[in-house]
């Protein structure tokens, strides 16, 4: 009978095991769809660990490819986080074990793919046509950057841009400190006539830790 509670007791605790490998959550910070894992080469990569039964002090890691480097993890709050540095060319898997700390037996694997990251381009709000009415111009708030055709979505912010229109009414050179549509610029939106064409040029982005770098010019038609 005893032998058979033990037996019980030790099932149990299998399946409790099991449910902990199964919850281990992994995605890197900075892909736009979580449950993808992707890793951009020569670009930002934070893997984050997360389990709802085990203590991130509880968890190893370990890469187990000589294309997948990682940093020292850093614990905050109930995530575990580590820089990846993913070098595709070096070989066909790019694995990482997290490791169980007590025992050294491994979890769960991950095996990352790779993507190489376009150059930022700046957008007006949502829009991406050349030509747009101008109430759909006028909803628009601030000028982004993103990375077309691409999940990757660390944060660059506009940090400044020149606007400029020229129309039989008039024109106007606005320079504006920043990624928000001014007062003034809308002004100058809302009385350039059908068929103006509006510009955002010299424009400015920024990352943490990046350098400043200028991107492409925007250039709208009125409708």
């Amino acid at each position: 009978m005893k032998r058979l509670t033990l037996l019980m007791i030790l099932s149990i605790i299998g399946i409790t095991a099991y449910a902990q490998t199964d919850s281990i959550r992994v995605w890197n910070k900075w892909c736009s769809k979580k449950d993808t894992m992707l890793l951009f080469t020569a670009a930002n990569n934070t893997i984050a660990i997360y389990s709802p039964t085990l203590k991130p002090t509880d968890i190893k890691l370990k890469s187990l490819d000589i294309s997948l480097r990682i940093g020292k993890p850093e614990i905050k709050g109930d995530t575990t986080f580590v820089m990846a540095m993913p070098y595709p060319a070096k070989g066909k898997k790019m694995r990482m074990a997290v490791l169980y700390r007590k025992s050294g037996k491994t979890i769960k694997t991950i095996e990352f793919n790779s993507d190489n990251v376009p150059s930022p381009v700046a957008r007006l709000g949502t829009i991406t046509r050349t030509e747009v009415q101008r109430k759909d111009i006028l909803s628009q708030l601030t000028i982004k950057a993103y990375f077309p055709n691409s999940l990757y979505s660390y944060p660059y912010a506009i940090k400044q841009y020149t606007f400029k229109t020229a129309h039989e009414k008039g024109g106007a050179t606005i320079n504006v400190p920043g990624f928000m549509m001014t007062r003034d610029v809308l002004q100058q939106i809302k009385d350039a006539p059908a068929g103006a064409t509006i510009e955002f040029t010299g424009i400015k982005a920024t990352c943490p830790e990046c350098a400043t770098r200028t991107l492409d010019d925007i250039k709208i038609k009125i409708k």
